[in-house]
């Protein structure tokens, strides 16, 4: 199995984010596993078993999340956000032979609606390599996770 490098690592992660930025949902699902997770929890210590988290879906939920976004029916979002997305300070360790983990930090910007939102926080990803590497876990911490968010219905 190869080893990830923090430049693939990188580019993965840009990838995400473009394809985000630019509302392209699909090529985000595939670049997910079957069994992805994406969290947002509330705090940095949460456990999303026991705590309530701001978002927790497994592929399938993604795919319901996806599909309500790009039916123009999800009024929190029509007029969709602009985003654009910043990634950086991006560490790269090995967990396994096929796996590795990921961590890194983000600016998000948001645009709706004329009003200005920016979101900072730290990411993890874990990423698996099956043909290609994919995106098998997603945790992102927000810096203001356990502060009132209003309106967050785009995929962070």
């Amino acid at each position: 199995m190869p080893l990830l490098t923090r430049q693939e690592a990188e580019e993965i992660l840009y990838e995400e984010a473009r394809a985000l930025d630019e509302v392209r949902y699909q090529d985000w699902l595939a670049m997910l596993t079957a069994d992805a997770l994406y969290w947002l929890p509330c705090s940095e210590e949460s456990d999303p078993v026991r705590e309530i988290s701001i978002v927790y879906d497994d592929f399938s939920k993604l795919q319901d999340r996806v599909a309500r976004l790009a039916s123009g029916i999800a009024h929190a979002q029509n007029p969709p956000s602009k985003t654009a997305r910043l990634i950086s300070n991006v560490q790269v360790s090995p967990t396994a032979d096929d796996a590795a983990k990921v961590l890194s930090t983000f600016l998000l910007y948001e645009l709706r609606r004329e009003k200005q939102r920016v979101f900072a926080g730290h990411c993890e990803h874990l990423l698996r390599f099956d043909v290609r590497w994919k995106i098998a876990r997603k945790r992102a911490v927000l810096v203001n996770a356990g502060e009132v968010i209003d309106n967050l219905s785009f995929i962070v």
